[in-house]
């Protein structure tokens, strides 16, 4: 079954409208300067506007290949990450939320990761919550089946100070958590709990 929906533009979820209008001005203005000797004006502008359109789509691309859309089997205790990486659930050893502050005001993001592959899957965004009440069911049941845990350091055994070693990481508990309820825009995440 397939976690949530997500659509090819989904990996730019949270960044306003304004980010883009500065970006593809700002960037376009820039480009452009690249372009002064090959094109006059405005001809440079156009080709550093198709510039910058051209890395947006690259970006978006490499993005989404990246973090793909995940699926899950409960019946073979499987997730897949895109085309081709099959991993079991017991493999997924890692929960963290992106620790960008900027991003998470409006949109909550969980990654999960193992040794060969990860995903991330938006659990909110500015509408309120993404996933529907079966894929919430499938992916509570299949994290229970997981191994995630807080990172070790050596260098901290009771691990007292993993929170501030491994900022954004969480539990299985405060994973559980987050999915079954994703806590509204501005309240405190687990991983600042």
């Amino acid at each position: 079954m397939r976690i949530g929906d997500r659509r090819w533009w989904s990996s730019w979820a949270g960044f306003g409208t304004m980010f883009f209008v500065f970006l593809g001005i700002y960037g376009a203005a820039q480009l452009g300067r690249l372009f002064e000797d090959i094109a006059p004006w405005p001809s440079n502008l156009i080709l550093g506007a198709l510039a910058a359109g051209a890395l947006l789509v690259a970006v978006t691309l490499i993005r989404n290949v990246r973090y793909p859309q995940p699926w899950v089997n409960l019946d073979t205790d499987e997730l897949r990450a895109g085309s081709h990486r099959t991993l079991s659930l017991d493999h997924i050893d890692r929960a963290l939320i992106p620790a960008d502050p900027a991003v998470q005001a409006e949109v909550l993001t969980l990654r999960l990761t193992a040794k060969e592959a990860r995903v991330e899957i938006i659990l909110r965004d500015r509408k309120g919550p993404r996933l529907d009440e079966l894929s919430t069911r499938v992916l509570t049941e299949a994290l229970r089946r997981s191994s995630i845990d807080m990172p070790a350091s050596p260098h901290d055994p009771t691990g007292k100070f993993a929170r501030y070693n491994f900022p954004g990481h969480i539990d299985l508990d405060d994973t559980l958590t987050l999915v079954s309820q994703p806590p509204a825009p501005g309240m405190p995440l687990p991983a600042s709990w």
